[in-house]
């Protein structure tokens, strides 16, 4: 099952919202989040976000407090624990940056593990609903960012394959995690506060109720099952979901503020060239 044909929506304040492809994604053009939006204007961006999964809000001059409050309305922040994540002391948000001492590229990828397909905080008792990445300085070409449309994907299993997934759990765990992408185990701290937590392989969004797939690189195995039983059946979904048919690729500008619902994507960073080309990035998380 496909998108909807693509439709550009403007309303009488000027903001337009315009799908990017048949898959999923929606840019906004004419908003402006460096002040709070009115509930009129929120509901019809909570709206594009349940129908387009991934809205790119054009051209906005934010600051890292402009991103924490648009982010709170949509519900409560989780907090950041992944290690090097907190700046300045605040876990509300992450400064993700290739930027040396000197302001200059350092030639380190802003995110290597993000690299893998996932969908983010899987891993913890409360998993992410939303991410928001305001892009503060992008690459002039590469450092792109896949989503997959999860729901999509899940639409185009086979009939037997639903039935072998609906109803089936998959448990995540950080040090999984760390561990299949080859970086630094996982901290005390990051064990504590994320031991191994259950999701349904087959997910229902609670304001579409659509089912998606729901695994990626956080998930460790299926519950019941060892981990080496496990193994085959979430790769297989994985490869599925990540179809060419299923992906969009989001070239990113400057001042691109990039939100995705978490339930019913999946989503990986591209390399880029870190040596010459700067990357900063500020996120927030809404659980």
């Amino acid at each position: 099952m496909g998108q909807a044909a693509i439709r550009t929506d403007q309303d009488q304040s000027g903001i337009v919202i315009r799908p990017v492809s048949t898959v999923l994604g929606a840019e906004i053009i004419g908003a402006d989040l460096s002040r709070l939006p009115t509930t009129p204007e929120f509901e019809r961006y909570r709206d594009a976000l349940h129908t387009y999964k991934v809205l790119a809000f054009r051209d906005q001059d934010m600051t890292k407090d402009d991103l924490v409050a648009f982010s709170q309305l949509w519900g409560p922040l989780g907090e950041h624990i992944m290690p090097g994540a907190v700046r300045d002391g605040r876990t509300d948000i992450n400064v993700m940056s290739n930027a040396g001492p000197d302001g200059k590229p350092n030639g380190k990828h802003t995110d290597v593990t993000a690299k893998r397909w996932h969908t983010d905080r899987s891993y913890m008792p409360v998993p992410a609903m939303a991410s928001f990445l305001y892009g503060v300085e992008v690459p002039l070409k590469d450092g792109d960012t896949l989503f997959v449309n999860a729901a999509m994907a899940y639409d185009a299993l086979s009939d037997e394959m639903k039935r072998r997934i609906d109803g089936l759990q998959a448990i995540h765990w950080v040090e999984h995690s760390r561990r299949d992408g080859g970086v630094a185990l996982a901290t005390d701290y990051e064990l504590k506060k994320a031991p191994p937590v259950k999701h349904p392989l087959a997910k229902t969004h609670p304001a579409t109720g659509r089912k998606a797939i729901y695994c990626g690189c956080h998930a460790w195995k299926i519950e019941g099952w060892s981990e080496e039983d496990s193994r085959p059946l979430l790769n297989e979904l994985i490869a599925h979901a990540t179809q060419d048919r299923f992906i969009y690729r989001h070239k990113w500008l400057r001042r691109d503020l990039v939100i995705w619902d978490n339930r019913c994507t999946l989503h990986a960073a591209t390399d880029f060239d870190t040596k010459n080309h700067l990357r900063v990035l500020y996120r927030t998380i809404v659980l």
